[in-house]
């Protein structure tokens, strides 16, 4: 029979999608649907799940007349998509079509579009911050679809939620009960998501940083003793650990001390005064604050005077190999507790090569080593450079500062010898005590027993190396 004058609609005419098979997309994927009948002129259209019919010819959903078909474009699918889009025939309610015994209902074909969304952060921020001693929320938004289920790790480690625990899960986060500063470090979201096509794992990583007032490290008091002498310089040292970082200022007899007039060096948690102490009037108090938007802390330092040390009496090489120099100054440990502030409690050496020095004539880019009185009766000066005469002066240090230099001395380290050569200059000349136990111990095992009527003066180069 005849509808609207031209279009022949029989009960056996079906319609065509292409492609036919229900598939799953992604979220801005794109897709053709394409819809035709058996008699190219009957007129087709298309309904979204919703039943509203697809006018639009351009636009992300939208339709295309072929001449023979029509097609359903989706140039970026969205999660709205989901669900049954039909193509049917185009006629007002039902197709009057009969053969005289059946009325034929109008022709229609549906598809169904299933919208899978990935993984998503929304809006999480790599480094969030929280306050101490107050709730924080750290934000992770996960989006996805279907829904990926969320787990969180701090450091490594897997977190437990409870009712009443500190951590407690969000739609958009977790949460953490009053905060302190172990809770900062790094906290990690992993999203988990299972669908009809497989599975997918995502995360991200969150630095959450505390935000806290000054503190002091432990082992600081909050007044503390400093020694310095007349025609001397003494660094003041005050640390503050805080979140944000502390502005440090410093203060003598009430009077506030500046860059203009002084030397202040800042670091990140660390401030340092110079003090040039060119009069006794220099001693007293000083007074260092450290301070943030949510708190202070302050230091006190009692600069007190002091003894310039003595420069070390003694000053010689103890042994020698080709990147070493070990060297006798004569410490000596104090067990006075607390130490008495005239009592030495380290050197510091300066050399540089010769050569280096012949350029300049100046010290200037000498190569500095600091040891305490702690880390050994004599002390080694490694990483040298085989073959190589080196200029050395060394200072005496204690509580006030340093001592005069020395006189310079000349020490030479050996050449690189071969592995299998022995001699003086080879790895057993004396340079490194483990070298000298060695010998000593060998001297009492094998040379003893049977050279009874050893020198003095041989037992001493035994002990040197230079045998």
């Amino acid at each position: 029979s005849s509808i609207n004058g031209n279009q022949q609609i029989t009960k056996g005419d079906v319609l065509k999608l292409t492609p036919e098979e229900e598939t799953a997309h992604f979220v801005n994927q794109s897709r053709m649907v394409t819809c035709s009948h058996p008699n190219a002129e009957v007129k087709l259209r298309w309904r979204n799940p919703k039943n509203a019919i697809i006018s639009e010819t351009k636009g992300r959903v939208h339709i295309e007349d072929k001449g023979d078909s029509l097609s359903l474009i989706f140039e970026a699918i969205a999660r709205i998509d989901q669900g049954n889009w039909t193509c049917e025939v185009d006629v007002d309610g039902t197709v009057a079509a009969t053969d005289g015994r059946v009325t034929v209902p109008a022709l229609r074909k549906s598809f169904k579009m299933i919208v899978y969304e990935p993984i998503s952060f929304r809006d999480t921020s790599t480094v969030q911050t929280a306050v101490e001693d107050k709730d924080a929320t750290i934000r992770c938004e996960v989006k996805g679809h279907p829904e990926p289920s969320v787990s969180w790790y701090f450091n490594g480690q897997p977190l437990f939620f409870s009712n009443n625990g500190r951590y407690s899960k969000l739609a958009d986060g977790m949460s953490i009960k009053k905060v302190v500063q172990n809770d900062s470090g790094e906290y990690t979201c992993k999203a988990f998501q299972i669908s009809a096509t497989g599975s997918s794992f995502e995360e991200k990583t969150i630095r959450l940083n505390i935000k806290h007032k000054p503190y002091m490290p432990p082992w600081k008091k909050s007044i503390s003793d400093a020694y310095g002498y007349v025609g001397g310089v003494v660094n003041l040292t005050c640390e503050a650990t805080a979140e944000p970082p502390a502005n440090f200022s410093w203060s003598a007899n009430n009077k506030k001390l500046t860059l203009k007039s002084h030397i202040i060096y800042n670091g990140r948690h660390v401030s340092m005064l110079q003090v040039m102490i060119k009069t006794s009037s220099i001693f007293g108090k000083y007074k260092c604050e450290a301070k943030n938007e949510l708190g202070s802390v302050t230091q006190e330092i009692h600069l007190k005077e002091g003894t310039k040390p003595d420069p070390p009496s003694l000053f010689q090489l103890r042994g020698v190999n080709s990147d070493t120099l070990d060297i006798d100054v004569g410490a000596t440990k104090s067990h006075d507790i607390p130490p008495d502030p005239t009592t030495v409690i380290g050197y510091r050496f300066e050399l540089m090569s010769m050569d280096e020095y012949l350029k300049s004539r100046s010290w200037d880019n000498a190569s500095r080593r600091d040891f305490d009185v702690a880390d050994g009766a004599t002390y080694l000066l490694v990483q040298l450079i085989p073959d190589t005469k080196y200029l050395i002066r060394v200072a005496a240090r204690n509580a006030a500062g340093l001592s005069d230099w020395t006189e310079v001395k000349e020490f030479s380290t050996h050449p690189m010898q071969p592995h299998g050569i022995s001699g003086t200059s080879g790895p057993l000349a004396s340079a490194k005590p483990t070298d000298v136990c060695f010998k000593f111990v060998w001297f009492l095992a094998v040379a003893l027993p049977t050279v009874l009527s050893i020198t003095h003066h041989r037992f001493a180069d035994l002990m040197k190396g230079r045998f």
